[in-house]
């Protein structure tokens, strides 16, 4: 299995490379400020997702109308909703699954994520311990996008200025992994502020 993730790594980074690539043409002159590797609870999908200032403003703006904030107000504090509605606090600043760009379909790291697919169903037809195997894979996957952000960190793919992280769709310990990984992978200072966020939208 390691070998596997340490011919995977370089695949990942390339991948992640040439998906900035077009998002960066996509986004023209937009400032990016957050960006995240994604997985799923299996660990067999991986995904980049980016954001912009720009395209946070906008989702900003439609959070403070009147109907969203009603919808809101469902699920956040009063205390919260005000600075929503205020413009002091953004819902969306660190949500992956809300930001405006990814890889999309058809990318390199779709390829990866059929690799990881495969591997854990060859792994699962063997007769070891399979929750034990499903942690090493999990453990490995998520050590291997953070290795990847910091090589792209290095080379420039990422500005200092933006926010990496990684998170896991629909999943108890997504938070705990963002959490580890913003650590890792930013400034003192840019984790102070995602953490900031973090206890303002668990509030």
């Amino acid at each position: 299995m390691e070998t596997f993730f340490l011919d995977l790594q370089p695949a990942v980074v390339n991948a992640v490379r040439h998906a900035m690539e077009k998002i960066r043409r996509e986004i023209g002159t937009e400032h990016i400020y957050g960006a995240a590797l994604v997985t799923d609870s299996d660990c067999i999908t991986l995904f980049l997702a980016v954001n912009t200032e720009e395209a946070l403003a906008k989702r900003d703006e439609t959070d403070r109308t009147p109907e969203r904030l009603a919808e809101l107000g469902e699920y956040f504090p009063v205390e919260l909703l005000n600075r929503i509605a205020d413009g002091s606090f953004s819902l969306n600043r660190y949500i992956p699954d809300e930001w405006g760009y990814s890889d999309g379909t058809g990318s390199e790291l779709n390829q990866v994520s059929r690799q990881l697919s495969n591997q854990e169903e060859a792994l699962f037809d063997t007769d070891d311990d399979t929750d034990e195997l499903q942690e090493q894979f999990q453990n490995q996957l998520l050590e291997t996008a953070a290795l990847a952000f910091e090589t792209l960190r290095a080379e420039g793919v990422f500005a200092p200025e933006t926010l990496c992280f990684i998170s896991m769709s629909d999943d108890d310990r997504a938070p705990d992994i963002e959490d580890s990984s913003a650590r890792r992978l930013n400034t003192p200072e840019q984790y102070e502020q995602f953490r900031t966020w973090t206890r303002l939208f668990n509030s």
